[in-house]
């Protein structure tokens, strides 16, 4: 148990100084203010000013990770928004935002946590995603993290309605596509989705 502490705090102690540039300009509520909308222009002003690049912004995320990792759900999920407003790898940040929604789950802040999933839901709603597979199963995902908001939160009761509903249909319109292709090695996975939702 000692040597695993050890480990784990040499790895925080890594992850610190990797992330140190941005964490203190984060900090720096003057230098924040040069941040725009255009994430282009944030990281060549970052680059140009402060001498933070990718591998500083990709240190934030790992940073992030491991506060979550740790139980410090509220540098996680601060952590992993700013990382968020940076980010220009889509996949990633779509990582990020589905760790941000655990944290504020965990955390218990029901109407940050609606937010993010209401996020969550455009983005899983309007990216093509790889494969019919990929859309599914993030659906089940969001599905399932709902649950812990909207029966927690005030207004969850009528949400959780219009959500389930509106994915069941999606599903089952596409158990019915994969059915109509003849696909089986697709259908074996999607016939328990469909079963089940």
């Amino acid at each position: 148990m000692v040597d695993r502490r050890v480990e784990v705090v040499a790895r925080l102690k890594a992850l610190e100084d990797a992330a140190a540039p941005l964490v203190t300009f984060l900090q720096n509520a003057n230098a924040v203010q040069e941040l725009r909308a255009d994430k282009q222009y944030n990281l060549q002003m970052l680059n140009d000013r402060y001498q933070i690049g990718p591998d500083q912004i990709e240190a934030l995320y790992q940073y992030a990770k491991f506060q979550f990792e740790c139980g410090n759900y509220p540098g996680a999920a601060d952590y992993l928004y700013q990382y968020r407003a940076l980010c220009t790898n889509s996949e990633r940040s779509l990582s990020a935002l589905w760790g941000k929604l655990a944290a504020e789950i965990l955390m218990q802040n029901w109407d940050i946590a609606l937010e993010e999933l209401n996020r969550l839901k455009e983005i899983i709603d309007s990216k093509s995603f790889s494969s019919p597979l990929n859309q599914v199963q993030s659906r089940i995902w969001l599905m399932h993290w709902s649950l812990f908001i909207f029966f927690n939160h005030d207004n969850g009761r009528t949400q959780i309605i219009d959500l389930f509903n509106q994915d069941k249909e999606e599903v089952d319109e596409l158990c019915r596509t994969l059915e109509e292709k003849e696909d089986s090695s697709c259908i074996a996975s999607y016939q328990f989705s469909c079963i089940t939702i």
